[in-house]
């Protein structure tokens, strides 16, 4: 399976994300750092929360 990417990128951290893997490969597809656009929330401090289900993982 070939892998996708993707010439720009719009990533909205207003909401939490379900996992970091998530956020990992939504950065990782994108051909230029450059082209990385990071929506945050006005209080944030350049940081996302990892939200974890302790119940999915047992």
């Amino acid at each position: 399976m070939t892998s996708q990417s993707v010439k720009f990128v719009g990533i909205n951290l207003t909401t939490f994300i379900f996992s970091y893997g998530q956020l990992y490969v939504a950065l990782s597809r994108c051909t230029s750092p450059k082209r990385i656009s990071v929506l945050l929330p006005p209080d944030a401090a350049n940081i996302t929360m990892n939200v974890v289900y302790p119940d999915v993982l047992l």
